[in-house]
C-alpha cells in the first residue's frame, strides 16, 4: 500500500470515529422522551389512585351531607 493510501484510510476512520461521538454525544431527543415517559407515569398513577379512592371519598361526603341535612 502507498502512503497516501494509509494516510488516506486513517482519515476516513478518524472523520468515522468523530461522526459517531457525535451521534452517541445528543441526548436532546432522550431526555424529552424520558420527560414524556415520566409525565405519562405520573398520569397513570393519579389516575389509578383516583379510580380506587373515589367511592370511598363519595361515601365520606355523602356522610356529611346527610348529617349537616339532619342537623
Amino acid at each position: 500500500m502507498s502512503t497516501g493510501m494509509i494516510e488516506f484510510a486513517i482519515a476516513q476512520r478518524m472523520k468515522l470515529q468523530e461522526l459517531v461521538q457525535a451521534l452517541l454525544a445528543r441526548e436532546e431527543g432522550q431526555d424529552m422522551i424520558e420527560y414524556a415517559l415520566l409525565a405519562a407515569l405520573i398520569s397513570i398513577v393519579a389516575i389509578a389512585i383516583i379510580i380506587l379512592i373515589g367511592p370511598y371519598l363519595k361515601d365520606i361526603f355523602q356522610d356529611v351531607v346527610n348529617g349537616l341535612a339532619s342537623a
